[in-house]
């Protein structure tokens, strides 16, 4: 998943990603083609802290620190431009992980300010990366290299919370590419590396047993997922042995499912356009959501639920939901603001039904900390309509936990004209953000987001800029 997020063991949010190019027109809206149109990527919901919730999106986070009552905004700065594949690291640190043009970066004031990860990631492009849900200071990177001539992918880990990165732990063959890693939360020393070997592609699986000192495999998954590539969603979390992957085919998207570590997989769900979210509840059920599309071709949400731990699935009526990821009995979707009518929406029955939560021009203020750095390109997002000017304004009188006022003032509905006089701006910026999977590249962020890592009971993944899908976001 790259340009997306992956949430802790919660969210596991998968992004569509859009091809690069100028300007399109779609249905009802206008959206830029290199995936600019502001779209939320996943969720992040520390368990330790019952009243924050996070929204990563492709233009910064938003943020509520008292259970949805009010929403602050922080851009992207200078270390954290294009960031993607958003994710926690387990309590009590909460580290907040993010890839952007600088490298793997990491915050601990919810992206007041940012920091670069030393060490071999210094030498090297990070392309995905998993926080270990058992220890806050583990952290597993995948990185290609950087060198005049051709090198292959590594696996490469941190011991320091992300402040520095170590040497190599596993080369990948030369002529393939490694596309997911995760480790287990029913027992830490087994890890599940995603690769493909070419001509093919030819989907293989590696396995440690010991926190990666040494390697099983690679298994060729060509006989159960055909020759396609694919991400890792997620490890179930008290069953080592069962793994959720996405998989790209030529014309859709398939969640795969192993109960047997991985020897085997089946495919049970596929979706025509992509697959967009997913969750393991605290319950067992397994939901699973994504776009399939109309007679006239426009993308509309559909989704699935197994009861039986994923042998067998049901239909399931959803919005165009992004990630999902669970808390304490409430299952967070992120839904299409523009098609939904909401950005956030909260489920207090296993996502039988939602109640919207917050949508981009319920956002009262950037963020106090962030002011003056996020001002110009908060007033660029006011001229698309996404949120009123207001917002930009510093606030009159701290209020909330976050320090922001919160602003009464709606936003208008997006309109053309409105959307184009920015569009110049903000699709410049945006222009060299390449995305993955469902967005024409090699498949995994689904920005199932293997789900935000934020540490909740779910999992979620999305596309990123990098150039493949993935986890944000890891493992969409």
């Amino acid at each position: 998943m790259r340009r997306g997020h992956r949430p802790a063991w919660g969210a596991l949010s998968l992004g569509v990603c859009l091809a690069t190019g100028g300007l399109v027109v779609g249905t009802d809206r206008l959206v830029w083609a290199n995936g600019a149109f502001p779209d939320s990527f996943g969720i992040l919901v520390p368990p330790d802290r019952p009243d924050e919730i996070t929204l990563s999106t492709n233009f910064g986070l938003i943020t509520s620190e008292d259970g949805g009552k009010s929403w602050t905004w922080s851009c992207e700065q200078e270390v954290s431009s294009l960031a993607s594949l958003y994710q926690l690291g387990p309590a009590p640190l909460n580290r907040l992980y993010a890839l952007s043009e600088r490298g793997l970066i990491h915050s601990d004031d919810l992206s007041c300010t940012w920091a670069v990860s030393g060490g071999t990631a210094q030498d090297a492009r990070p392309t995905d990366f998993f926080p270990d849900p058992t220890d806050a200071m583990h952290l597993l990177v995948l990185a290609v290299p950087n060198s005049t001539e051709l090198a292959a992918a590594a696996v490469y880990q941190s011991t320091d919370g992300g402040r520095t990165v170590g040497p190599p732990l596993y080369h990948g063959a030369l002529r393939g590419d490694l596309t997911g890693i995760e480790s287990a939360r029913a027992d830490p020393r087994v890890i599940y590396l995603a690769s493909y070997d070419t001509p093919g592609p030819q989907p293989q699986m590696l396995k440690s047993t010991d926190r990666g000192a040494t390697w099983s495999g690679p298994v060729n998954l060509e006989s159960s997922i055909g020759q396609n590539t694919f991400r890792i969603i997620a490890i179930d979390p008290v069953d080592a042995q069962k793994i959720f992957l996405l998989v790209t085919e030529p014309q859709s998207q398939a969640l795969a499912i192993s109960f047997d570590g991985g020897a085997t997989f089946t495919t049970p769900v596929r979706f025509g356009v992509a697959l967009t979210a997913f969750a393991r509840l605290a319950s067992g059920v397994i939901l699973v959501a994504g776009l399939e599309s109309d007679a006239q071709g426009n993308p509309v949400g559909s989704g699935f639920r197994s009861s039986d731990g994923g042998r067998t699935f049901t239909p399931w009526s959803v919005p165009q939901l992004r990630a999902l990821v669970e808390r304490e009995g409430k299952l967070y979707g992120a839904a299409d603001n523009f098609v939904d009518g909401f950005a956030l929406g909260v489920s207090t029955d296993e996502g039988m039904t939602f109640r919207p939560m917050m949508k981009f021009g319920d956002v009262s203020s950037i963020r106090r900390c962030l002011q003056q750095v996020c001002a110009d390109t908060c007033h660029r997002l006011a001229m698309t309509n996404i949120w009123p000017d207001r917002t930009c304004q510093p606030p009159a009188a701290a209020s909330g936990a976050s320090g922001c006022a919160v602003g009464g003032e709606s936003a208008i509905p997006l309109s053309l004209p409105s959307v184009a006089a920015a569009a110049l701006v903000w699709s410049d910026r945006r222009r060299r953000a390449s995305r993955g999977g469902a967005c024409g590249g090699d498949p995994k962020n689904l920005g199932l987001s293997s789900p935000g890592r934020a540490m909740s009971k779910a999992i979620s993944f999305m596309c990123s800029p990098h150039g493949q899908p993935r986890r944000e976001g890891k493992r969409p």
